[in-house]
């Protein structure tokens, strides 16, 4: 039996969707309305679930790289699969978001759609699918490639770091390292799990709420430096990460809504800024209407975009067989 279910790593995958949107836009309210005392302090809370939101994204993604390739050694169907999954819907939905923004003025917005500088979450992920390539490619072995593509994340972090990357570049990246060693090592993992799950539970409970706590107290960015307050996101990043991993190989959830948009979570990902800008600069209503708007139109579009690149998908398929099929048959006749 698998440590995570597809079932429930959709519905952990709608949630996270769900946690960066609401982030945004508890930081976009207060250009709007702004808030004080316990007001503010929610608004702050919920601003930084975006980063526990990409921690989830980034375990999932891990786990499902391994899964993918499966017992063997690295092969072309994979990368293919990547691309196609990622990749290309990424292209295809930022560069409409670029062209309704006004096009391309030169090359290097060419090169910066291909790299996703703009979309930081999807820079990451793409140097990360690079990184994984390169290992999986190289080693065998469960331990060997876990201990360097843990090796890799620990390096590509430091860097980030040392660039003078924004924080979010990289507190979650312990997050993907978990989820490729969770997914080659399920099945101890689900052993202990099953051992010592519910006191596990509470010792990670007990850690967030110290990091949470910790992190809506002013009083700690204050006497703290900037690299003792990294540590802190780190840890909270790798204990939030532990008690997701947790409550996704222990729960079965039955509730569809978030499992639904789990589905389309790269389309929302990628679409809710630009659909909140123009819903904000172009509706002439109360604010919490434009918002609400927003939510709406941006699970609608990413829906169809979810569903328009698929049919494309298929039927380009379709068409390749179709044409395998005829070639085949042809040089049969004599």
């Amino acid at each position: 039996m698998e440590l995570m279910d597809k079932r429930e790593t959709d519905w952990f995958r709608g949630a996270a969707a769900v946690m960066v949107v609401v982030s945004h836009y508890a930081e976009w309210w207060a250009w709007f309305t702004p808030t004080a005392g316990k007001g503010e302090i929610f608004r702050l809370a919920l601003s930084k679930l975006g980063v526990y939101g990409v921690d989830i994204f980034f375990l999932l993604s891990g786990y499902a790289m391994v899964h993918s390739l499966g017992q063997e050694r690295m092969h072309p169907q994979f990368i293919w699969k990547r691309i196609k999954n990622v990749y290309i819907p990424y292209l295809l939905v930022v560069g409409v978001i670029e062209l309704l923004s006004g096009g391309f003025a030169s090359l290097q917005d060419i090169w910066d759609l291909a790299c996703g500088k703009d979309y930081w979450y999807m820079c990451v992920l793409f140097i990360f699918y690079i990184g994984f390539i390169a290992v999986y490619t190289v080693m065998g072995g469960k331990g060997p490639r876990t201990v360097i593509f843990c090796i890799f994340t620990y390096i590509f972090t430091y860097t980030l770091y040392e660039s003078g990357k924004q924080d979010f570049w990289f507190v979650s990246n312990a997050a993907f390292a978990i989820g490729v060693v969770a997914a080659e090592y399920g099945q101890i993992i689900k052993k202990w799990i099953d051992r010592v799950g519910v006191l596990l539970m509470a010792v990670l409970l007990t850690g967030m709420v110290f990091a949470v706590r910790s992190g809506l107290d002013p009083n700690v960015a204050m006497n703290r430096e900037r690299v003792q307050l990294l540590r802190m996101e780190i840890g909270a990043t790798v204990v939030w990460t532990f008690l997701v991993l947790l409550l996704a190989a222990k729960c079965r959830i039955r509730e569809r809504s978030l499992a639904f948009l789990g589905k389309h979570s790269l389309y929302i990902y990628l679409t809710h800024t630009f659909i909140f800008m123009w819903s904000v600069n172009n509706l002439e209503t109360a604010y919490a209407l434009r918002f609400a708007f927003s939510a709406a139109a941006t699970v609608a579009v990413s829906v169809s975009c979810s569903r328009l690149i698929d049919w494309g998908r298929k039927t380009v398929f379709r068409l390749h067989a179709g044409k395998e099929v005829h070639g085949k048959s042809g040089r049969g006749v004599i």
